[in-house]
């Protein structure tokens, strides 16, 4: 969601050093930083992480060691691209701090202290712009030039890259199956809360097997496997690639493929950073716009219900919000899309 942001700040500063900041997370192995999805050259000249301590005495050590490193590199600017969700209290603080680290300009704290989301999301739930269209508002408020850059979504992708993925699907994929077209099917997600029915997704996919000769790939990560097996267990074709190949490596893989069909996911925001067309599939839980995924010509289905705006990993209504989602709509959709990725 912030590759059109990075890509105006990298032609704001050209021959600028520009060093990425983020957090890490070492004691969960499924954590996924910004460097496993960025391209190692390009974009982003250096990473500086920093880990996400439990106790007090580690917080103060680890607060003091990056601080330590930000004044050791005399950073000339920070530029401030958080969610909108950052309340005022941690705007203060994160101020505070990169003052302490010798920083003297920062852009954007200013501009997400009046625009933030950090109220409960009303019901019916707004729609709001998306955290990709955001962090380029942002920049423009603070003088850098944006335009043309909303769609700049390119990874990109390496040679290596990309023979990795065809070399995986040559492996994956019989003859007789090779020229049809690739669906790319997410079913799973971190949050249980945003899962379609595993059996819609049965059905959606059989009738795009049986009536438009489509060959599903699952994608997601190592938890998701399982449910891609039972899948192609049941539609008696496909592949599974969940856990099988890294996030730039899906990346590649995603464009081989006709359209995505799945949940709200990161494999949802790769797919439309490398082209391919969504048909997405969102939970009420969030404000509605927010994490709608980059580009045009998507098909988004998110519906009304009395409980939206929940936020919360764990639906306590039955997912209704999902399941007002039919089959029969989806898969128009996805026909939709099919015939017009063709012409």
């Amino acid at each position: 969601m912030a590759l059109p942001a990075f890509w105006a700040i990298r032609n704001s500063f050209p021959n600028a050093r520009l060093t990425l900041l983020t957090n890490s997370d070492p004691r969960n192995r499924h954590y996924l930083t910004p460097r496993s999805v960025l391209p190692e050259d390009g974009l982003i000249d250096e990473w500086i992480s920093y880990p996400n301590p439990s106790g007090l005495l580690e917080k103060a050590t680890s607060f003091y060691r990056l601080a330590r490193e930000l004044r050791r590199r005399d950073f000339d600017v920070a530029i401030y691209l958080m969610p909108r969700i950052r309340t005022e209290k941690q705007i203060d603080r994160d101020v505070c701090f990169f003052r302490f680290c010798g920083i003297r300009r920062l852009i954007g704290a200013g501009y997400l202290r009046q625009n933030s989301l950090t109220a409960s999301i009303p019901k019916p739930t707004p729609f709001v712009e998306s955290e990709s269209e955001f962090l380029l508002n942002l920049l423009s408020a603070e003088g850098l030039s944006v335009q043309g850059y909303e769609a700049k979504t390119d990874l990109l992708l390496s040679d290596a890259e990309i023979l990795s993925a065809r070399n995986w699907l040559s492996e994956s994929i019989s003859n007789a199956n090779i020229c049809k077209k690739l669906v790319a099917v997410a079913p799973g997600s971190k949050w249980a809360s945003k899962i379609w029915d595993e059996a819609r997704y049965q059905e959606v996919v059989a009738r795009l097997i049986l009536e438009k000769g489509c060959y599903p790939v699952i994608f997601g990560g190592e938890e998701d496997h399982a449910i891609g097996e039972r899948l192609i267990a049941v539609w008696g074709t496909g592949s599974n690639a969940a856990g099988e190949l890294n996030v730039r490596e899906s990346a590649a893989l995603l464009t081989e493929c006709a359209i995505y069909l799945g949940n709200d996911t990161g494999t949802m925001h790769l797919a439309a950073a490398v082209g391919t067309p969504c048909i997405a599939i969102f939970a009420a839980i969030d404000w509605k716009g927010r994490w709608w995924p980059s580009g045009e010509g998507h098909r988004i289905f998110r519906q009304t219900v009395e409980c939206e705006g929940c936020f919360t990993p764990y639906c306590f209504n039955d997912h209704k919000c999902l399941r007002l989602t039919t089959t029969g709509k989806v898969y128009e959709a996805c026909n939709e899309l099919l015939d017009q990725n063709l012409r």
